[in-house]
């Protein structure tokens, strides 16, 4: 839920009582939710494996510049999309799941950088990731060429 606070009160973020609250700052908002523990399942354990692997490939800082710029053009388009892409892992993440759709043959549980590189894959960097129509195309893509 959003939360609107009363006399110039500042944003509140964490945890307090059974509320946790959020604040993002490109969309000005605070937002609420009650506080639950989730239930973790096999599903859970895949995707934290997943993730691991992903994040044990070491990116290059100019290819997280890149997500992060990809980032910055994505949110300040104006377009309603379905999917919130706001920080450079958020991008990262989108695209190698992205990448996974589009070649189901390739495990990101155990992919490597020498693979992507020895495969040729278009995750190598965002222009070629969205040449190959796994990120939407935004505002001067071709600029975000550094490589992994």
């Amino acid at each position: 839920m959003k939360v609107k606070m009363n006399f110039g009160m500042p944003s509140l973020t964490g945890k307090t009582g059974e509320l946790v609250y959020c604040y993002n700052r490109l969309a000005d908002k605070m937002y609420a939710r009650k506080y639950t523990y989730p239930t973790l399942t096999d599903n859970n354990h895949k995707m934290g494996s997943v993730a691991q692997n992903l994040f044990r490939i070491k990116v290059s800082d100019a290819y997280k510049y890149d997500c992060r710029t990809y980032a910055y053009l994505y949110a300040t388009a104006g377009k309603n999309r379905g999917v919130k892409i706001w920080t450079w892992s958020n991008c990262y993440l989108h695209l190698m799941y992205a990448l996974a759709a589009a070649v189901p043959e390739i495990d990101l549980a155990t992919l490597t950088k020498e693979e992507i590189y020895t495969l040729d894959l278009p995750c190598i960097s965002i222009k070629r990731a969205v040449e190959a129509g796994l990120l939407e195309e935004v505002k001067d893509y071709v600029r975000l060429d550094n490589g992994m």
